[in-house]
């Protein structure tokens, strides 16, 4: 299985509530990973693996999820090379398919922010290409 890390591991600690839209082409026939999560502090320790949840399933394909380490990318800014603990979305068309499929993932995770735990719930939409 081929996975992509181009865009990984983004989520950072604030607290509002996420949604967010993530467009991805991907080769038919192949699972690709369409999106990429983990949690860090401002100390750039890695927090919690999120917990995922397919809320809308692909109506051309599935969709799996994979606990990688890897390290953040310069999207994370002074934590950027820093090995975290995460979680990949893998999604896999199904055989012949070429087109455009949708799904959503819901995933909850703690966060701490001023010496106060909280608990942020976070809804992501894929619209992948598949060709």
């Amino acid at each position: 299985m081929r996975i992509f890390f181009g865009f990984l591991f983004l989520s950072l600690f604030s607290s509002l509530g996420l949604a967010d839209t993530y467009r991805e082409t991907i080769p038919a026939n192949k699972a690709s990973s369409v999106g990429a999560h983990a949690i860090y502090g401002p100390d750039c320790t890695g927090g919690a693996v999120p917990r995922m949840k397919v809320t809308q399933a692909p109506k051309n394909g599935t969709v799996s999820f994979r606990q990688v380490s890897a390290k953040l990318t310069e999207k994370a800014g002074r934590c950027a090379g820093k090995s975290v603990n995460g979680t990949v979305v893998v999604y896999k068309p199904n055989r012949g398919f070429r087109g455009e499929d949708i799904f959503k993932v819901r995933f909850i995770m703690d966060m701490h922010t001023s010496g106060t735990a909280k608990i942020r719930n976070v809804s992501n939409k894929y619209i992948v290409q598949v060709k």
